[in-house]
């Protein structure tokens, strides 16, 4: 017998199976980002009229009951999400070995341009700490405490966790660090065998790529479910809170537009060390820079990455290496700014002391470990900070929520990728003492 309860739960549920038929039936007719953007208007919409209806915090009745099977789509998104991250993690970081080996005769120079990508991610990453600092910035109203398996660790419990017992173990756990490290041995050995053995090596490598290539479409995948996840999560974000949220979010892009601004100021420094004055560095790399903007992937502008390089008197084996490490490693954006921001933000939810040195010690030294093996296009951010926050045992909901904005910033991150790999080849290159159009 069908109860009121029942009545209203049944009732708004077809609603919001009817929402998600709408996202399903604009997919071919409109872009990922109108249907994020789309996404995220009908959750705020949908829980806040759910919210006017049962109100915001009722222990009872059809409200939390609807809450709760809506909720199980966003669950879904965020699982999804967990589940990709060690087959991420695995192939891309053995993939950035294969750009050392692609080197040749330049891993000398491949190593000083890592080097300097490396660099500038770890002061990108701090920069984006003192930011979030001053902004004062929160997300108690974007996600919820939640219970934890891991807990972020110190330098020290970092380097005891390094090495797993038992590799097949540390695949099927939460801590994603062991895997980095089987990761970094494969890669190695890789290196070492392309020397000795270029046949076997080289079908490693077709193997490699393959794997790679599969493990990304299995991300696309799962970023394609992003609309419907985003829908769940907001409606569930609305229905519950008070409108903060939106400001949250609205402050959280305020204040990564605030670092990338910062972090490029620092590139114009660096420029200008390495002889090229600001004005000419930005009428050089426009091109490059407006088209990553626009474009929001490093790879795609590689062609553009170079000719940048070229303009500013690179050497064409330094702007090479430079375009094309620059598209997997470091990145100041992708993986210096955003991830930092995003794990300061989930310690604050989860309770932690995040402005503690054995706090932001490990979370700088993860955001530089995982930048290597970003992959240059879009959706990178999302996977390094899937990464990051594995590391520090943090859960990945806000990743999940961010992504319905993540276009915004999207454009903004590409540019800092771009620019620090132009750096990258322009700044080696000075060291080398190479000449430098000045």
């Amino acid at each position: 017998m069908f109860t009121l309860t029942t009545v209203w739960v049944v009732l708004f549920l077809a609603i919001f199976a009817g929402l998600l038929g709408i996202l399903a039936f604009i997919r071919n007719k409109a872009g990922f980002t109108v249907r994020v953007t789309l996404a995220l208007l009908l959750g705020a919409g949908f829980g806040v009229v759910l919210q006017l209806v049962f109100g915001a915090g009722s222990a009872g009745g059809a409200g939390p009951e609807i809450k709760k099977w809506i909720g199980i789509v966003g669950s879904l998104f965020t699982k999804s999400l967990q589940f990709v991250i060690v087959p991420l993690v695995l192939v891309s970081i053995i993939n950035a070995s294969a750009k050392f080996a692609s080197a040749g005769d330049g891993a000398k120079k491949a190593g000083k341009i890592v080097a300097f990508l490396l660099a500038t991610t770890a002061v990108s990453a701090v920069l984006s700490i003192v930011v979030v600092k001053i902004f004062g910035l929160q997300a108690d109203h974007l996600i919820k405490y939640t219970e934890s398996d891991g807990k972020p660790a110190d330098v020290a419990g970092t380097i005891l966790n390094l090495i797993p017992n038992n590799l097949f173990a540390a695949f099927s756990s939460n801590s994603v660090l062991p895997v980095v490290f089987a990761a970094a041995v494969i890669g190695a050995a890789y290196l070492a065998l392309r020397k000795e053995e270029p046949e076997i090596a080289a079908r490693f490598e077709g193997f490699l790529e393959t794997a790679y290539a599969l493990v990304l479409k299995v991300v696309h995948f799962v970023i394609r479910f992003t609309p419907y996840g985003i829908l769940a999560i907001i409606t569930g974000r609305a229905a519950s809170g008070n409108g903060r949220f939106i400001v949250q979010l609205s402050l959280i892009i305020t204040a990564s537009f605030v670092t990338m601004a910062l972090v490029f100021i620092i590139h114009l420094i660096i420029a200008q060390a390495a002889g090229v004055s600001p004005a000419s560095y930005l009428k050089k790399t426009a091109p490059a820079l407006l088209f990553a903007f626009s474009s929001r992937s490093s790879a795609a502008t590689v062609p553009l990455t170079i000719e940048a390089q070229r303009n500013l008197g690179v050497g064409e084996a330094h702007a090479n290496l430079a375009a094309a490490l620059g598209t997997c490693i470091g990145q100041n954006g992708c993986a210096g700014v955003y991830p930092t921001m995003v794990a300061i933000l989930v310690g604050l939810v989860q309770g932690y002391n995040v402005w503690s040195v054995a706090f932001l010690a490990p979370l700088v030294l993860y955001v530089v470990i995982a930048s290597i093996g970003t992959a240059g296009v879009g959706g990178g951010a999302t996977n390094v900070s899937l990464l990051v926050l594995s590391l520090m045992g943090l859960p990945v909901e806000l990743v999940g929520i961010l992504i319905s904005v993540d276009f915004i910033i999207d454009m903004g991150r590409t540019l800092l990728n771009v620019s620090d790999s132009i750096l990258g080849g322009l700044f080696v290159s000075r060291i080398e003492q190479s000449p430098i159009a000045r």
